[in-house]
């Protein structure tokens, strides 16, 4: 989209050139078209500040204003020019803006730890609230088979067959976990299913055989992933992300965006309301304006969750949605993970190393190792797998269900007697 941006962008000041030739019956180059006056813009932009629509407002004011009000003074000049401009990027390297941005950090930081002094939670669900309402889809199939399946699917990378012949499904309103140790192909598998690396098999998503299409061409169908780290803009606030994933629903028209002609506005309107009931529903109310960048790890990871419910899809495929987040946070993943499943009635796949939230919302469980599937069955079948123990669980019961957290399909916690 910048590059398009940029384009764009450049087309009309070629045209603009073009057209202001010709009403000049001899054309100085020099003095019509000085590559100065380019650089003055240039530097006045970076000035104000890149990324911000007040920045440039404040780079004229400081390069053109203070010069007109104060006579072009020699004082002026080095301050608006030169020396001054060198010190102002010295130490503000983000322009004018970033000083105004110092302060409003420094005002909301205090009021944020007012706030935490008074006990407010993380983000989690609003439980009681229903879930945003999604437009209807007409292209899910008819059959209650599997709504995403995997048949001999291979991937290689040089001499690694880092997945090897895998076959593995997942039905409707069905939560299906992938476990293994660390190479063992999980991922590998999620981005040959998502279109990212090249892979040889059959792959089908809602009935489909999508073997052939590209990632995007995947998505359209109605493939939904999360990453490892989420895939978010840093520098958009969490309404404008998940309104970006609203034009999965309805796609913004370039001419009238550019120009703010109907039905642009009506669609943008639309979009955040839309994004405000999901933002509601996550409980991301006070993050509503806060930028991606500035949120912590477990609060990107419940936004992530917010996109693919804002593109509707029916197949989602989560890879390892709780890492790098806190205990206290995780513990909230399972429920919220499972309710957005149940009621997008759709087919999840879950790569997941915590041992309690995979084994306690999972419906069956796979466990790979050397790109293999090793085991499949419900939760307690492959927990009590001899395959599945000596690969990757052990036997320290400590271990697989983890100090504070709740036990695992039916298991004692640590500190209960076995039966």
């Amino acid at each position: 989209m910048k590059l398009a941006g940029f384009g764009i962008a450049g087309g009309i000041a070629g045209l603009a050139g073009a057209l202001h030739a010709t009403l000049n019956a001899t054309t100085d180059p020099q003095a019509l078209y000085d590559p100065a006056a380019s650089i003055r813009v240039v530097a006045t932009t970076i000035i104000g500040g890149l990324g911000t629509v007040a920045g440039p407002v404040l780079g004229a004011l400081w390069t053109r204003g203070l010069p007109a009000a104060f006579d072009n003074t020699e004082q002026v000049r080095v301050l608006t020019s030169g020396i001054g401009l060198l010190i102002l990027l010295l130490y503000f390297p983000g322009g004018l803006m970033q000083i105004i941005y110092t302060i409003r950090d420094g005002v909301l930081g205090w009021a944020d730890r007012r706030l935490e002094d008074r006990g407010v939670a993380i983000p989690v669900p609003a439980i009681n609230k229903a879930v945003p309402a999604r437009p209807a889809r007409t292209d899910l199939p008819a059959t209650t088979g599997a709504w995403v399946a995997t048949h001999d699917v291979h991937v290689r990378f040089g001499g690694n067959h880092a997945v090897n012949g895998v076959s593995v499904h997942a039905d409707r309103n069905e939560l299906v976990g992938l476990i293994g140790a660390n190479g063992a192909g999980k991922s590998t598998l999620m981005n040959a299913i998502s279109g990212f690396v090249p892979s040889t098999g059959r792959i089908e998503v809602l009935g489909r055989d999508v073997s052939g299409m590209a990632g995007y061409q995947r998505h359209r169908v109605g493939l939904g992933r999360g990453f490892q780290s989420a895939k978010l803009y840093p520098d958009l606030t969490v309404r404008e992300t998940i309104m970006v994933a609203l034009e999965a629903r309805q796609r913004s028209l370039l001419v009238p965006s550019l120009t703010g002609i109907p039905p642009s506005r009506r669609h943008e309107r639309r979009k955040r309301t839309e994004s405000g009931e999901i933002i509601d529903f996550l409980g991301l109310g006070r993050y509503g304006d806060q930028f991606i960048a500035n949120l912590s790890t477990g609060t990107r990871r419940i936004v992530e969750l917010g996109c693919l419910l804002a593109v509707d899809a029916k197949v989602l495929l989560l890879d390892e949605p709780t890492g790098g987040v806190a205990q206290k946070e995780t513990e909230a993943f399972g429920p919220l993970i499972r309710r957005i499943q149940r009621e997008l009635g759709a087919a999840m796949f879950v790569i997941e190393h915590d041992m309690p939230l995979i084994m306690s919302i999972s419906d069956r469980v796979y466990c790979l190792e050397a790109g293999q599937v090793i085991a499949e069955g419900t939760p307690q079948e492959v927990r009590d797998n001899p395959l599945v123990i000596a690969s990757y669980l052990g036997t320290d019961e400590r271990a697989i269900t983890r100090s504070g957290a709740a036990s695992i399909a039916g298991a004692p916690a640590p500190d209960e007697p076995a039966d």
